[in-house]
């Protein structure tokens, strides 16, 4: 009784006439019967499907349900008057039977009745009892031919939309797809070549007039079997920069004896930025040694960002959409983002230079912080180097370390348990000789990574050997937010990062944290705070604060930054705000400050313009104001970065009286082989590059170039230089990081074209051009059948079987290309490269059909191209039980 009375409850439920209230669309008077209305769709006031059509009958709009899920990308299938499949998750069935006259969603079965029809092959139905079997409402507004929907629930468009809105790391390197063709290392390659000069004439009122040179040049290419780098700066006679750089680095790395590395430098590098006790900036003359991963976090939660700084650039980095520094042009033309907090999660660390006349670059460094070591695993990096007269002539900052020996190392003790250690010594002139040594442990305690560090100082200046005991707590999603938490005692401790006061600190509490929200349904807004508590000897407390958030709507995007504090008994605040916008071909950049406290006053107004003329010619102004100076000032110049050679003409005056004249002339080149060089614009030097080329085989066998061919760079449309001479130079790549190269066949004019090598895969290195050559030939087609066996005999056509394509020798074993079988049971595969091939229907998907193993079927496909035919496969079922078909897919019968 228990058993069959639900099941005569929903027998007499489905029997049951309903009746649903009327259409939700606006008030108004009734429509003719059977009128189409084309409408667009919006979901969260962003249109999901443009010419939608409806049906208004009877005052009642009528909603094409099949289109409806296609739009909302909803498990909902439709066949003549049946539709069926699941809403949001597969628990919750959803079926349409017109012929029965039922409809099904989730537990709940409803009687039509009326309410749903089939026109033009569309199941149609009303919109008001639509609603009732899917969580949507509908809103047609007739002034704007608007169907609105309002989901009561997250739909699958939705939740993908709102991941998307937020940044994602990239993929690792992927295992190898295709025949490598990285070029070979060499003792001496022709290099790349960067030049720039700069001539400045101008006045500075009452000092009088004055003139300047300034010549650079950036070297990059293959030196004894390593990446080689070198940097001149001279202004007028004075030279200001000098070093050289050999390394190299490899994902799978080095061995040499027992040690094992993937990242070497000799020459001038860069000292490691260790947290609680710092670094020097300035470059040293060294060595470097690591076999930490190529991308991701230098050091535990901390992150190093260095790069190369054209003169008169300056540069800001962005943390998670947020601005979080700022670094102004310098004469050492570097740039240097170091001790940067990573979040416990997704990180993504986004540099932007931007040139004195309208030049913009950016780089862009996606990473999931390592939360613990795997067991077993040691990693580490070693850094020593020293000062010398080689970066700089003189060394005005006599404060500056003369040497610098950083050793950072993190050991898996247990899955969920990393020790660390560190080794630092200093050496400056004017305080003496540092060393630092550093033990520590880390966990992970759901979606938190809490971590205990104690560094012993030695020798420090003061003549004291203090401690510092650190705590810390990095949450990778707390309440909707990334936070860290650092607790911090010191105990007669000094460091570089934290010097000597007379009053030191004996505690320091930070609290570090970054999300964003939504704002009216439509703008997301990135926000972060840091707020920092800190006591003294004396008993003297001293705070800190720094709040930013940005957003971005209609096409204006604003940062709001405030800095509160309080140190040595006085109040300090300031805020700044910066807006930048794009309007028409002008793009517009400005900032103001103001400081409130100690004393109330406006700070400097900046506004700049850019106007693009041409491809790559710009028209650039600036507009400063100095309110406390009462000063203006104004620059306009002419700029063009592309093409061969780029250069710049511009003019700057204020009110003070003084002017000038500047103008600017750079190139690069680099070496394409075969007796041909690269000319740039930009700058090539620091870079990778791959030379692409597309040709025709001949009948004759020649080849003949083929032009307007794209590329693809890991699947994406790359952009290329023209070489001059037909080819093409794929640049400005990170080098060191694998890419795969492929043909965009969207490209190709001719749809029976395909190229017959699949792709290639290359390591690019700097100043070095590697080369990856395709030549296109006539594809060929491969179709066949497949069919089941039934039990009483013979056999019917079945569809949605997957059939795989599979290449042999060299790509044996990997699906070349994959489709699936159509009602009639017949399936192709188009433009097949000739070569030899198997067809199967993978073991994943017999098992799924619940039938026997199939062998594969060989196919050659000649060159040429050709049409292979009746490769047919019979599926039997595994336990050929009597009357049994396969538990797949409904087999379609042949109706002839």
């Amino acid at each position: 009784m228990h058993v069959r009375f639900p099941l005569l409850f929903i027998h007499l439920f489905i029997l049951v006439s309903l009746s649903y209230g009327a259409a939700v669309d606006e008030p108004g008077s009734p429509a003719p019967s059977d009128q189409e209305v084309i409408v667009a769709v919006e979901l969260d006031k962003e249109g999901v499907a443009e010419s939608f059509l409806l049906v208004e009958k009877n005052g009642q709009i009528f909603v094409p349900v099949c289109s409806l899920a296609e739009a909302l990308s909803l498990a909902i299938k439709c066949d003549q008057k049946r539709a069926f499949g699941f809403v949001l998750s597969q628990d919750r069935p959803f079926v349409i039977d017109l012929d029965e006259g039922y409809a099904v969603h989730g537990r709940e079965a409803f009687s039509i009745n009326g309410e749903a029809y089939v026109q033009k092959g569309e199941i149609l139905v009303n919109s008001g009892v639509l609603s009732r079997w899917l969580p949507v409402d509908f809103n047609l507004r007739r002034e704007t031919s608007t169907l609105e929907l309002k989901a009561r629930e997250p739909l699958p468009l939705q939740a993908l939309k709102k991941r998307q809105a937020f940044p994602t790391p990239k993929p690792p390197p992927q295992a190898k797809q295709y025949p490598d063709a990285t070029a070979t290392r060499a003792a001496v390659s022709i290099p790349a070549v960067d030049l720039a000069t700069q001539w400045s004439l101008g006045s500075n009122g009452a000092k009088g007039n004055h003139g300047s040179m300034q010549n650079s040049m950036d070297i990059a290419g293959d030196l004894l079997y390593m990446t080689g780098e070198a940097h001149l700066l001279a202004v007028n006679d004075d030279l200001k920069r000098l070093d050289l750089t050999m390394s190299r680095r490899s994902a799978p790395g080095y061995r040499a004896g027992p040690l094992w590395f993937n990242q070497l430098a000799l020459g001038s590098t860069q000292a490691p930025y260790v947290d609680g006790v710092g670094a020097p900036i300035k470059p040293m003359y060294g060595l470097f040694l690591s076999n930490r991963p190529l991308i991701g976090a230098g050091q535990f939660l901390s992150h190093d960002i260095h790069g190369q700084l054209p003169a008169g650039w300056d540069a800001e980095l962005f943390h998670n959409g947020t601005q979080v520094r700022y670094q102004p042009p310098t004469a050492e033309g570097m740039y240097h983002f170091v001790n940067l907090r990573v979040y416990y999660g997704v990180n993504s660390f986004k540099v932007v230079l931007h040139g004195p006349f309208g030049e913009r670059k950016e780089s862009e460094e996606v990473f999931v912080s390592d939360a613990t070591t795997p067991t077993g695993e040691f990693l580490y990096s070693l850094s020593a180097g020293w000062r010398t007269g080689l970066a700089r002539r003189t060394d005005p900052e006599g404060e500056q370390a003369s040497s610098n020996v950083t050793f950072t190392s993190d050991f898996g003790l247990t899955r969920n348990l990393t020790g660390s250690l560190l080794v630092v010594r200093h050496a400056e002139r004017a305080t003496g000789e540092r060393e630092y040594l550093g033990v520590g442990a880390r966990t992970t305690f759901g979606f938190a990574l809490l971590s205990l560090e104690v560094i012993q100082a030695l020798g420090a200046g003061t003549g004291q050997e203090g401690q510092l005991i650190s705590l810390k707590s990095s949450s990778r999603d707390l309440f909707g937010l990334n936070l860290e938490l650092v607790q911090r005692f010191f105990n007669d401790y000094e460091s570089p990062q934290f010097y000597y006061r007379s009053d030191p600190l004996r505690t320091l509490t930070s609290l570090r944290g970054n999300s964003s929200f939504s704002f009216i349904d439509r703008i997301r807004v990135p926000y972060s705070l840091e707020l920092s508590f800190g006591t003294r000897r004396s008993g003297e407390t001293e705070t800190t604060s720094q709040w930013r958030v940005s957003g971005g709507w209609n096409g204006w995007n604003t940062t709001l930054q405030a800095d509160l504090s309080r140190l040595q008994r006085k109040n300090y605040a300031t805020g700044q705000v910066q807006v930048s916008t794009r309007l028409s071909e002008v793009s517009v950049r400005g900032e103001a400050g103001y400081s409130f406290l100690p004393v109330a006053k406006p700070g400097s107004v900046n506004l700049s313009a850019d106007l693009e003329m041409a491809p790559g010619l710009q028209l650039n102004s600036v507009l400063s104001h100095a309110p406390a100076d009462r000063l203006i000032g104004l620059r306009l110049g002419v700029s063009k970065r592309l093409g061969r050679v780029g250069y710049s003409v511009a003019a700057h005056g204020s009110t003070d009286g003084d002017y000038g004249f500047d103008v600017g002339v750079r190139s690069s080149v680099a070496d394409v082989a075969a007796g041909r060089l690269l000319a740039s614009a930009e700058p090539l030097a620091p870079y990778g590059m791959i030379a692409v080329s597309a040709t025709v085989a001949e009948p004759d066998g020649r080849r003949s170039a083929l032009p307007r061919v794209d590329f693809l760079l890991n699947g994406s449309r790359a952009r290329a230089i023209p070489d001059g001479a037909g080819a093409q130079v794929i640049a400005f790549l990170q080098p060191d990081i694998p890419v795969d190269v492929s043909v965009d066949m969207t490209s190709i004019e001719d749809p029976f074209m395909v190229p017959t090598e699949e792709g290639c895969r290359i390591v690019p290195r700097a100043g070095v051009v590697a080369r990856c050559a395709f030549t296109l030939a006539t594809g060929g087609e491969i179709d066949g059948t497949v069919t089941v066996r039934l039990a009483r005999g013979g056999g019917v056509p079945i569809r949605g079987v997957r059939v795989e394509l599979v290449g042999v020798e060299e790509r044996q074993g990997r699906a070349q290309a994959t489709t699936l079988s159509e009602e009639s049971g017949y399936y192709l595969f188009k433009t097949v490269r000739p070569g030899r091939y198997q067809v199967r229907i993978p073991a994943d998907e017999v098992r799924r059909l619940k039938a026997s193993a199939l062998p594969p079927r060989g196919v050659t496909v000649p060159p040429g191209g050709d049409m292979v035919s009746g490769i047919d496969f019979e599926l039997v079922p595994a336990d050929e039980a009597p009357g049994r078909i396969i538990n797949g897919p409904a087999p379609v019968l042949d109706k002839e």
